[in-house]
């Protein structure tokens, strides 16, 4: 039993001897666990010099030549002759071998820690490549709309093709670090669900098909889809400089016990036609500029909407116009005096 100790103790003591002193030397952290690690790591943004492992690499066959060393010389004494140099050589074959496997050990602990330097290096180069082609996505989608220019329609809107920043992050995801960012789909459908209900309510109200229905339609679809197709474009000349010339009309909407005070696109059927063809037409260079096709529907029954000035004379009377002299201004001046009492 005795001899089985003494083995394992010269098996593992000098190996634990080496680890616990450079432990102590460089190990961070708190013991035991936390100094273990970091000792027995390597650590790329550390020198050679600073690496556990190298300086573990080198003691530890010191400390097993000495404890092999200790057992082969057992009964010898020191002789400082040629004749005891050739006899201390010969007696401490495994010792100077488990002494020589230093050099080896250090040479594949430098070789793992440049290796280990050079991934890590080549994974910041990647990294920064990556965050140069996001903002380089980025600088593109700006630099593609102001080639664009100013477009004015129907001479009521001005379209500017501005892009604000945070189209880029909302229609393109991804994190600058994992490099060009990825079409956000989810997002590009909705805008086209938008367009094409835009697009359908406002053939609606210009044809007036349902008499009954076509002022709370105009108010409340409308407009409404209208609004929304600006803020997710990011469009301030629809929902700013067209909405300052809009007006504020109280609408009573199915299903709510309270009244509401809803914004008309502009007052007039151009108004309302060119910020749909704005919206419209700023979509499709973003789709442009994504490399995917629009996938809104072409209808000969609707095309008017989209181009041309056929939408003036749908019908004689134009319905946004007699909407506002009449039903809207009466809910207006309604609305004033009801505040005046």
């Amino acid at each position: 039993m005795t001899d089985i100790a003494y083995l394992l103790a010269l098996i593992f003591l000098p190996i634990f001897i080496a680890i616990l002193f450079v432990a102590c030397v460089l190990g961070t952290g708190n013991w035991v666990l936390e100094r273990l690690k970091t000792t027995l790591t390597l650590h790329e943004e550390k020198g050679l010099g600073e690496q556990g492992l190298l300086w573990i690499s080198i003691l530890s066959p010191l400390l097993y030549f000495f404890a092999l060393g200790s057992i082969s010389w057992s009964g010898h004494s020191i002789s400082l002759t040629g004749e005891g140099l050739k006899t201390f050589v010969s007696i401490s074959a495994l010792p100077l071998g488990a002494l020589s496997l230093s050099l080896p050990l250090s040479v594949l602990v430098s070789r793992l820690h440049a290796t280990k330097q050079t991934a890590r290096q080549i994974s910041i180069t990647q990294q920064k490549n990556n965050i140069d082609l996001f903002h380089s996505h980025r600088k593109e989608l700006f630099s593609y709309f102001s080639q664009i220019g100013e477009v004015e329609y129907l001479e009521c809107l001005n379209g500017k093709f501005k892009v604000h920043p945070g189209v880029h992050k909302g229609y393109f995801i991804g994190r600058p670090e994992d490099g060009t960012p990825l079409i956000n789909e989810d997002l590009f459908k909705d805008i086209e669900d938008e367009l094409r209900s835009a697009r359908w309510q406002l053939d609606a109200v210009i044809r007036d098909v349902n008499p009954k229905m076509t002022y709370n339609f105009y108010i409340a679809n409308f407009c409404s889809t209208i609004y929304r197709l600006g803020s997710k474009l990011g469009l301030p000349e629809i929902n700013v400089e067209l909405a300052q010339k809009s007006t504020l009309v109280p609408v009573m909407l199915d299903g709510e016990t309270e009244e509401m005070e809803l914004l008309t696109v502009g007052k007039t059927t151009d108004e309302a036609v060119a910020a749909y063809r704005y919206a419209k037409g700023f979509f499709q260079n973003l789709c442009d500029f994504a490399g995917r096709e629009l996938q809104l529907e072409e209808s000969e029954e609707l095309k008017y909407i989209d181009v041309g000035g056929k939408f003036r004379t749908i019908r004689k009377e134009k319905v946004i116009e007699r909407l506002h002299q009449n039903e809207i201004d009466l809910a207006v001046d309604a609305k004033a005096k009801l505040k005046e009492k």
